[in-house]
């Protein structure tokens, strides 16, 4: 750089063009007009993996300024689900990552591991590494009880929250958001279904035949099905490296959930985020509001569970709004 500069100099000299102190003008402009175009860059995303609790997680952070963790859905979706909130890193440092036994974090070997608790716990290791600070949280599905359950524990680590589609208060939904489901399902989604799921190259987990699996099955959950082929998925062969039971004790955890006595003990600013085309039954997201002393809920027409993806302009300038309250 130094080299290149003196030959600019030394070039206007000897076209006499210039003076010394037109020539010390222009350099500083350049120089400006250089700092200048690199500040208008986009913040370029760090990937990175740690070890915590046993296992390791695989994380990207994208922009600067107050943490936001965002926590994606499933159990078991890789954090390119989420890919829509890197919108808001012009104004927050965006940390993502991918949950235990999920994506490329690992965690399959002890399947009595995968618990509300372990999940918690990871979110709060992380926190202590990457932001040892008050955060702010996304959350989308699975995520917002991941998140909940968080601000049960931890709530004094919490600037805002934000719930996206989240499950509902207690087990009891289950049934009805399984028969909207079949409801929305075309008969021509289910065919591929069933077909996809018999064939040969998914039971040997060929990442585009899982692929297309879940782009079928998520058809039901979007008002307007073509969105699901938008949904930022991210399978590769040793995503689907299953052990047997690997989430059977989530499954135990979902068959007697009930989080509305335990509403009470978050406390900071929470948004909760509804499309009106979810299966998950709006009477069992709105007690969320009103168990939740300060919070707000909005709900979105013609959306369904895949919000963030549906209506993502919709979505994040009701966020960046909340967030700046």
């Amino acid at each position: 750089m130094r080299k290149n500069e003196n030959n600019f100099v030394n070039s206007l000299r000897r076209m006499k063009c210039y003076g010394n102190i037109e020539i010390v003008t222009i350099l500083l402009l350049c120089v400006g007009i250089f700092m200048l175009s690199c500040s208008q860059q986009p913040s370029t995303a760090k990937e990175g993996r740690i070890e915590i609790n046993g296992i390791e997680i695989f994380y990207k952070t994208v922009g600067s300024g107050q943490p936001i963790f965002v926590l994606s859905g499933g159990p078991g979706d890789a954090l390119e689900t989420m890919s829509p909130f890197e919108a808001l890193s012009d104004e927050y440092k965006l940390i993502f990552y991918d949950q235990r036994a999920a994506g490329r974090s690992t965690g399959d070997a002890d399947t009595a591991s995968q618990d509300i608790d372990n999940f918690v716990e990871d979110l709060e290791s992380l926190r202590l590494k990457l932001a040892p600070e008050k955060i702010n949280i996304i959350g989308g599905s699975w995520g917002c009880t991941v998140a909940e359950h968080y601000a049960f524990k931890y709530p004094e680590n919490i600037n805002a929250m934000v719930l996206i589609s989240p499950m509902g208060v207690s087990a009891d939904y289950f049934p009805i958001y399984r028969a909207n489901i079949a409801a929305n399902r075309t008969t021509e989604d289910s065919i591929a279904i069933e077909e996809i799921a018999a064939s040969e190259e998914f039971n040997r987990r060929q990442p585009e035949a899982v692929e297309n699996f879940w782009r079928h099955y998520f058809r039901a959950y979007c008002y307007d099905p073509s969105y699901a082929d938008s949904i930022n998925l991210w399978y590769r062969d040793t995503t689907f490296e299953i052990v047997e039971g690997r989430y059977q004790r989530l499954w135990e955890f979902f068959g007697s959930y009930d989080i509305r006595d335990s509403l009470k003990l978050i406390t900071c600013p929470t948004l909760i985020l509804y499309g009106d085309y979810d299966p998950t039954p709006f009477d069992y997201v709105q007690p969320l509001n009103t168990g939740i002393a300060n919070s707000k809920l909005v709900r979105f027409e013609e959306a369904g569970h895949w919000l963030w993806v549906e209506a993502t302009d919709k979505i994040l300038p009701v966020i960046r709004s909340f967030l700046q309250e």
